[in-house]
């Protein structure tokens, strides 16, 4: 039987953002949605390409058919033109002093888990690197002509977590983190994620990812604490997690998993990412972790962050304020000017239809609109 999400109208429907929320859940329910409507759905969950795979053998409406093909072709595309710039950037890491990466999200789960890297569509290329050679790294890529998106000048700005740059030769954009969001404070944290990968070759070049039991922690964070579980995660994420689990979820050290989210105050959020995932893909539980899945979400460890995070209230503002507080007062004050003052070239990239000056406090204004709703929220 196929999946919630790729089932086509006339045999049941894909679940959308439309929520009912209690204190304690919240819960999707499927719309009622013509063939277009579902197609939209499809493209806007980035899981058109994956649906035209999947439905492939299934019975089709002309227009539905040549519309999945049609977003197949283009995920195909785009895939070898970020595959090539992955190479060129593999390597320039690679060279003498070799300099280790981790792939992750997209780049990662399309070389190493999905059958057809095409059909796991991606914005950019997110990569971490580890505190010791993220210098170097940028310097590299600062002599090879990757143009920086940066707030200001300077070795240690970034943004937050990362820094941004894109490939000259293909415009495909980069981006360096030098930790994962929200992350407890501290440094153990970093280092365990830092030692839980696994080494890769493509096309001669080596690089890394993160195991199975880092992979959907990492995952988990970043679809339900980052970017707001059902509300604003596309549903591509949440395949991801689908795949990872069909295929390494037999054999994933499920205790050590949990016991490592309960340390990170993950554990409610990798519980409501596993929960959309089965909504979405009906993916199988595996038996090891079918009793913690009927646990009440309410009392597992990060619960209260969580449910903020998922809110109608969450916002990027938000999620800076949560990354900082998890710096040092030093890292903090450095971070919030940069934030606060960037540099004019980057206001004017930003805010392109305002002059300059008034960009400002545009940009401080519109921060404390949307954290303002998050922080009163009960």
């Amino acid at each position: 039987m196929l999946p919630p999400a790729f089932r086509p109208p006339q045999t049941a429907r894909p679940y959308d953002r439309t929520t009912t929320r209690s204190d304690d859940q919240t819960t999707e329910r499927p719309p009622d949605h013509p063939t277009a409507a579902w197609l939209a759905w499809l493209d806007a969950h980035r899981l058109a390409p994956a649906a035209a795979r999947v439905l492939a053998d299934s019975p089709l409406p002309d227009h539905a058919r040549a519309h999945l093909d049609a977003a197949y072709a283009q995920a195909r595309a785009q895939w070898l033109l970020r595959k090539t710039a992955l190479q060129r950037f593999l390597a320039l890491v690679n060279q003498e002093p070799r300099l280790p990466v981790i792939l992750l999200k997209g780049a990662a789960l399309a070389l190493t888990l999905y059958d057809d890297p095409a059909t796991r569509p991606m914005n950019d290329i997110d990569l971490l690197v580890s505190p010791e050679h993220l210098a170097q790294v940028i310097a590299r890529m600062r002599g090879a002509g990757y143009e920086e998106r940066s707030l200001g000048a300077g070795d240690d700005v970034g943004y937050l977590h990362h820094f941004i740059f894109s490939d000259p030769a293909t415009g495909v954009r980069f981006e360096l983190h030098r930790t994962l969001p929200l992350l407890p404070a501290g440094d153990d944290a970093l280092a365990w994620f830092l030692t839980q990968t696994t080494p890769h070759v493509l096309a001669g070049q080596s690089f890394l990812t993160f195991t199975p039991e880092a992979q959907i922690l990492h995952l988990a964070a970043h679809g339900v604490l980052e970017h707001g579980g059902a509300l604003g995660a596309p549903g591509i994420w949440f395949y991801d997690i689908d795949q990872l689990i069909r295929r390494w979820g037999k054999t994933m050290a499920w205790e050590q998993t949990i016991a490592r989210a309960q340390a990170l105050t993950w554990e409610a959020a990798l519980h409501e990412a596993i929960r959309l995932t089965k909504t979405y893909f009906a993916t199988p539980a595996p038996a090891a972790i079918r009793d913690w899945l009927q646990l009440p979400v309410n009392q597992l460890s990060g619960y209260n962050t969580m449910r903020q995070m998922t809110s109608a209230a969450h916002s990027t503002s938000l999620i800076a304020l949560h990354i900082l507080r998890r710096l040092t007062w030093r890292e903090r004050i450095r971070q919030g000017m940069h934030m606060l003052f960037p540099s004019r070239a980057y206001m004017r990239g930003r805010y392109p239809s305002l002059p300059w000056p008034a960009a400002y406090p545009y940009r401080w204004f519109d921060a404390i609109r949307k954290l303002l709703p998050a922080l009163l929220w009960k």
